[in-house]
């Protein structure tokens, strides 16, 4: 691990869930494979991979888009939307990978320049661009039901842990920053489909 890749981790890790900037807010980090991280922070509506190569620090955002399958209309509105958002949104570019043609959003740093705050306009960046292109996608619906099953994924996962509802009431508060009514009706509902698959044994989807 090279003193870039340290710092950056450094940034990432450590920080206040009611901070302003991206950068500020403690990600949980995970290291999927040798100088490649997935990030990841309630309040933020993706997951992020860093990726440290010789020279430079890649930032990647999954848009969660399969190309491959798409007709060649489909493909050339899509294409067309994401060429003109890569003129409109500083910094990052939306860009094509795997097998399927998946659409990514990405930001390439230099190592040799990288400041922290520069670090933070990238993180900006991709929640801009991300943002943008669910709008102009059309894609609000999917995109919505995915953030919220991702919010309820982690909340059965500390439940699983041991959690008491009282910690996961600060946890949609304070780390999601959920309000207290919208919090509690959310428990409500993660507790109300636990009960009935304790009292069915049937899998209802998150347990």
């Amino acid at each position: 691990m090279d003193d870039v890749e340290a710092k950056v981790l450094e940034w990432l890790k450590n920080g206040n869930d009611t901070a302003q900037d991206i950068v500020d807010l403690p990600w949980a980090l995970q290291e999927v494979q040798p100088n490649t991280y997935l990030a990841e922070h309630p309040r933020m509506p993706f997951s992020l991979m860093v990726v440290f190569s010789e020279g430079f620090v890649h930032l990647i955002v999954p848009l969660g888009l399969d190309t491959f399958s798409m007709s060649n209309n489909e493909k050339l509105k899509v294409y067309h939307t994401l060429l003109r958002l890569n003129d409109q949104v500083n910094m990052m570019k939306f860009t094509l990978s795997g097998m399927n043609d998946e659409v990514y959003l990405r930001v390439d740093l230099d190592k040799k320049t990288l400041g922290k705050e520069e670090f933070n306009d990238a993180l900006t960046a991709l929640l801009i661009g991300l943002l943008s292109s669910v709008s102009a996608l059309g894609l609000e619906e999917a995109f919505e039901q995915e953030v919220f099953d991702r919010i309820v994924g982690m909340v059965v996962e500390r439940m699983q842990n041991g959690a008491s509802r009282e910690e996961l009431m600060r946890f949609l508060t304070i780390k999601v920053g959920m309000s207290v009514e919208d919090a509690t009706a959310l428990l409500e509902e993660v507790f109300k489909a636990k009960r009935s698959m304790e009292g069915s044994g049937d899998d209802v989807g998150y347990f």
